[in-house]
């Protein structure tokens, strides 16, 4: 054997030493390490597993839900909502709130639609998009009651922001301006909406009735004024005439 060959395998014998004894103090630790890494892979897909299968029962049940209310059976419509609400995936949970509210609308229980849609908007885990839906759907059962300084708190956040929901907050409050005879409130939330590019055709269309509208009362309403100014100049002037011809 020559020295060369020697040499190495005495520091191969030292390697095999060197990584026994590595081995046998970190060895534990390497095992540990890929059974963590192994079972977080089986427990992620077993994770995914039964969140998509979560996921596709209450999808199934959701429609079921639907369908029932659609057949005319809203007990049963909304009792699948009421447990999709409590125990369903978040997205469902947050769709079969809607539709709860939906319903307590539609059989007149309209406080109630009002504090679920105003739940729904302040709740954190609501995504902004329908936190907006659910702040215009209580403005909108209370368009009739409410006063418009109201309305104002309610959407002035939609109607002055970027949210895609500011077209339908601004004809709200244009609305109940309206409604509440504030004729120039009304003229400025309709002009907002015809000035804004985004502003659906159909909406344009309302805003442009609900101005020609507008300007047709105030003439109205400036034509009466100018009609009573001219009838009470004309009294005057006959009292003074009588006056004269008594003296």
């Amino acid at each position: 054997m020559s020295d060369n060959s020697f040499i190495r395998e005495v520091d191969e014998a030292v390697r095999r030493e060197r990584y026994t004894a590595l081995w046998d103090k970190f060895g534990i630790y390497v095992i540990g390490l890929a059974l963590a890494l192994i079972i977080g892979v089986v427990a992620y897909n077993v994770w995914t597993y039964l969140k998509e299968s979560a996921a596709e029962t209450a999808g199934d049940a959701f429609t079921s839900a639907l369908a029932l209310e659609s057949g005319g059976d809203q007990d049963k419509a909304n009792e699948a909502f009421k447990e999709l609400a409590k125990d369903g995936p978040s997205g469902y949970r947050v769709l079969s709130r809607f539709q709860l509210a939906s319903s307590q609308a539609k059989v007149g229980e309209t406080d109630k639609a009002v504090e679920a849609y105003e739940a729904l908007a302040k709740d954190r885990q609501v995504d902004a998009i329908l936190k907006g839906l659910a702040t215009l759907q209580a403005a909108t059962l209370r368009l009739d009651k409410a006063d418009y300084a109201e309305m104002q708190k309610r959407l002035d956040g939609l109607a002055s922001g970027k949210s895609a929901w500011r077209f339908s907050a601004r004809e709200l409050l244009g609305l109940s301006a309206y409604q509440h005879k504030d004729m120039k409130a009304a003229e400025d939330q309709f002009s907002a909406l015809l000035a804004d590019g985004g502003t659906p055709r159909n909406m344009r269309e309302r805003a442009n009735v609900m101005l020609a509208l507008i300007l047709s009362e105030t003439t109205t309403d400036t034509g009466a004024d100018t009609d009573e100014s001219k009838t009470d100049n004309a009294e005057t002037d006959g009292t003074e005439m009588d006056g004269s011809a008594t003296n």
